[in-house]
């Protein structure tokens, strides 16, 4: 019988494939098994304990102002550490020179280049100490200085290659400093304005990424793993902040700090039709012996005060909005003092101690306690005046974007502060707190026309410059008064400032309204007084662009008048504003066409006849003549220009008077005379020079002017 070797060695290879891959197999299995099932709880705590998945935050979004300046940014840094393993032995001590060079130059100059090449064959040594994969080589290294490093030699064989490793991280920085700190807000510790109120938004969609604990306390290290969640950069923010009227407001804020020295002061811009706020300046002072001050607080939006004589113009809109009174109608103001119960009311203006009968627009413009709290005392009963006052939101949050807002508070007949003098002190501004943005917003209503507006700090997110939320002006109230009162109000807000308390700070470039504010803040307690100074208005008064607020409270050196302290606050502003601000000033050509005068039409101009009439086309001036003569001379009446024939060439001595230097000079030369022209502009005048027979010769001098 033959024998098949073919079929023998195959027999053969099958059989011991079969005594080693099947074993293998099984052996496989059972560990595969013993793994997932039987051993899975110990196995699995021992990943744990090397390999994790970690929480990566996002890149946070900027904040911006309304004229496009970063008011708030994630600024990247870095740590570096240095794996000395991973490069081959051959690469890390052929690079280990030139690479301690670079690093002593330019990493940490502490140590020279020697002892880094000392500390690099030490890091690389594991012989006598366990390998530690994980040394630290800087902090707080900046992009564009993490690139320089990287090409540094054996750094730029990459983190694989080289044992670079590198961990990003993120610093909030303000490039434009402390202004408007307190706004922008912070996210260290704890979060404060539009860091908090759009920390959402900021913060974006946090990733994971997985991370290989280093042994020996080495630390954790990202995995290159495809399976890591990418995070989501968060979304922009534009605030409604302009930077430079930010910047105006703090500083006259600050000069009148340091005048006064208070407790604290703040002053608000806002945009008359929308509500948007430009500016929201704060400063407090550090402590009671320091003469320093800080935006640390937000006391534009936090602070409800009782605010004094700038509460008599809600006063006024409920007297007049109730037919109450007429602004020509009398009031005794009892040569300023009046006594309601137990308590005595005063006037604070020296000149009502001479007047007795004035009109009620004279007891506003002059600021009387007394007229205010003897109109709404006598002319209300029960709860009418206060429950006026809430008709005009004044005891509602204004509901601005960020956190703080204090509750504002009006006295009524439920409250258990009510009293019999309640009423009469409720209408010059006690028996309540107001905060200073909540004033702001009536004034800004009067001024908007009886529009109220709701205050927003915000104009829109965007994300990767695309608009995700707009944010558009909100009406809380279309029309908080008849428009016969706004009006009165606004011809009363100017009067303060044209004849009454603040006629010293009346401009001549331009007009404002508003109202002068004093208020004791601790009456009825020992100790020194505590006054708080205000001024609200708005300007231009004409057509309203800004409305503005400046509360200071408790000036402790000079005066502590509204009209002393917080006046001149308001006054500086708005005259940066005016002088800086384009869109507050009227157009020259808005209105009407003027009509023209004679004197100020083109008259007694001589030129090309086809020039002149193309040049008046251009200027929108029609002549009512025609002349076919080269040259023509222009006539003016008025609203109307002609053009007459002239024709100087055919004169004995051509009178070239009027004309430009070139239409002169083609007239003599033509002429045949010779042309010395001395200055710009038009012929003025003409000299002819002498021939020797003493007659008027071929050279003439033009005088241009």
């Amino acid at each position: 019988m033959a024998v098949n070797f073919k079929d023998e060695v195959l027999v053969r290879v099958y059989v011991i494939c079969a005594i080693i891959v099947v074993p293998v197999a099984l052996l496989l299995s059972f560990r595969t098994l013993e793994i997932a099932v039987f051993k899975q709880e110990k196995y699995q705590k021992l990943g744990e304990a090397y390999v994790r998945d970690v929480t990566v935050q996002a890149e946070r979004g900027n904040i911006y102002s309304q004229d496009g300046n970063l008011l708030a940014t994630s600024v990247p840094y870095f740590s570096l550490r240095f794996d000395p393993f991973m490069a081959s032995p051959e690469d890390y001590y052929d690079n280990i020179d030139s690479l301690a060079y670079l690093l002593s130059l330019h990493v940490d100059n502490s140590h020279t280049a020697g002892a880094w090449r000392d500390s690099l064959f030490n890091m690389r040594d594991s012989v006598n100490r366990s390998a530690n994969h994980y040394y630290r080589l800087a902090e707080s290294v900046s992009y564009r200085k993490l690139q320089d490093i990287k090409t540094f030699p054996l750094f730029n064989k990459g983190r694989m290659g080289g044992g670079l490793i590198v961990e990003k991280k993120e610093s909030r920085k303000r490039p434009f400093g402390w202004l408007a700190r307190r706004t922008v807000g912070r996210i260290g510790g704890e979060k404060v304005g539009l860091e908090e109120a759009f920390d959402k938004e900021l913060s974006g969609k946090k990733g994971k990424a997985r991370m290989f604990r280093i042994p020996n306390g080495g630390g954790w290290l990202p995995l290159e793993d495809l399976t890591v969640v990418e995070p989501t950069a968060g979304a922009d923010v534009h605030s409604t902040i302009n930077v430079n009227i930010q910047d105006i407001a703090e500083n006259a804020l600050y000069t009148a700090a340091r005048r006064h020295l208070p407790d604290w002061g703040t002053a608000i811009v806002m945009d008359v039709e929308t509500g948007a706020i430009r500016a929201m300046a704060n400063l407090g002072r550090g402590d009671k012996t320091s003469n320093k001050y800080y935006e640390n607080y937000n006391y534009a939006i936090a602070k409800a005060t009782e605010p004094g004589s700038t509460f008599k113009l809600a006063t006024m809109m409920a007297l007049l909005e109730d037919d109450k009174v007429m602004l020509d109608d009398e009031i005794d103001i009892e040569n300023g003092v009046k006594t309601f119960y137990d308590k005595k009311v005063t006037d604070s203006n020296k000149k009502s101690r001479n007047w007795n009968n004035i009109s009620i627009r004279q007891a506003f413009e002059q600021s009387s306690n007394v007229a205010m709290a003897k109109l709404a005392d006598s002319l209300y009963q029960g709860n009418e005046f206060s429950a006026r006052l809430a008709d005009f939101k004044l005891t509602e949050k204004t509901g601005l974007e960020i956190t703080g807002e204090a509750e504002p508070f009006i006295a009524d007949t439920s409250s258990e502060y009510w009293s019999g003098i309640s009423r009469a002190w409720l209408a010059f501004g006690y028996e309540s707190r107001i905060t200073p943005l909540q004033m702001l917003n009536l004034f800004n209503t009067v001024a908007n026309d009886g529009r109220m507006m709701k205050p927003y700090l915000v104009d829109e997110i965007r994300r990767e410059g695309k608009s995700v939320q707009r944010f558009k002006p909100t009406v809380i109230q279309k029309q908080i008064a008849s428009q016969t009162t706004i009006e009165q109000l606004r011809s009363l807000l100017e009067g303060v400032v044209d004849n009454g308390t603040a006629a010293k700070l009346k401009s001549d470039q331009y007009r404002f309204a508003g109202k002068t504010g004093t208020s004791q803040q601790n009456y009825g307690r020992r100790g020194r007084k505590q006054y708080q100074a205000s001024f609200a208005g708005y300007f231009p008064a004409e057509n309203p662009k800004y409305s503005v607020i400046v509360v200071i409270f408790n000036p402790s050196q000079g005066a502590y008048y509204g009209g002393e302290v917080a006046g001149p606050v308001f006054r500086e502003i708005a005259d940066n504003i005016y002088n800086s601000m384009i869109e507050v000033h009227e157009p020259l050509n808005q209105g009407p066409r003027p009509v023209l005068y004679a004197e100020q039409m083109p008259d007694g101009d001589l030129g090309h006849t086809d020039e002149l009439a193309t040049l008046l086309n251009f200027v929108n001036v029609d002549t009512d003549s025609t002349t076919e003569t080269e040259m023509a001379v222009v006539r003016s009446a008025d609203e109307r220009v002609s053009l007459a024939a002239a024709d100087p060439a055919a004169q004995a001595f051509p009178n070239v008077r009027g004309m430009r230097l070139r239409d002169a000079v083609y007239v003599l030369e033509n002429a045949g005379y010779v042309v010395h022209p001395r200055g710009v502009g038009r012929v003025t005048s003409q000299q002819w020079q002498r021939d020797a027979a003493g007659r008027k010769g071929k050279d003439v001098t033009l005088i241009l002017n």
